[in-house]
């Protein structure tokens, strides 16, 4: 057996893999579930009708974001805070979306109101029944909530 068969393999092995890891790009949004929107989208929907306290409430059903009524309060009052300096909700744009695990994942919005906009990440996570949001961040930053903004400008 020639010496350089079991280097071929290795080098074949190593291609491979690499082909492999490079599927999808390391900045690729991984493609979001369906069935993880669901719970913002109903969410936006109530927002839509009824206002904010309406879609916060939905968002923190069944998830860790339930127990924390002190940060719901603070995020109701930016959110309204929100509409009072750039009019009424109008509509939501999906940024990006990131898998963190097989049960995880964190969706990166534009919450669009008549004048500007509101940026903001959910941090999903999958129950054995559904979706549901384990946390919440919103800035009229948007780099606040989508760090690797701040990296991109200062290149």
């Amino acid at each position: 057996m020639s010496p350089r068969h079991p280097l071929l393999r290795f080098i074949l092995a190593l291609g491979l893999l690499g082909a492999c890891c490079l599927g999808r790009a390391p900045g690729q949004a991984a493609p979001a579930d369906a069935s993880a929107r669901g719970v913002l989208e109903a969410g936006f929907s109530l927002y839509a009708k009824g206002g904010a306290d309406l879609a916060l409430d939905t968002w923190r059903k069944g998830g860790l974001a339930e127990m924390d009524s002190g940060k719901l309060a603070s995020q109701n009052a930016y959110l309204r805070q929100a509409e009072r300096a750039m009019g009424n909700y109008r509509s939501y744009e999906a940024v990006q979306t990131k898998r963190v695990g097989a049960n995880s994942q964190i969706l990166y919005l534009a919450i669009n109101y008549q004048r500007g906009a509101v940026y903001a990440r959910f941090l999903l996570f999958r129950t054995e029944r559904d979706w549901v949001v384990q946390s919440m961040d919103f800035s009229l930053k948007p780099e606040a909530v989508m760090p690797w903004l701040a990296l991109e400008s200062a290149e």
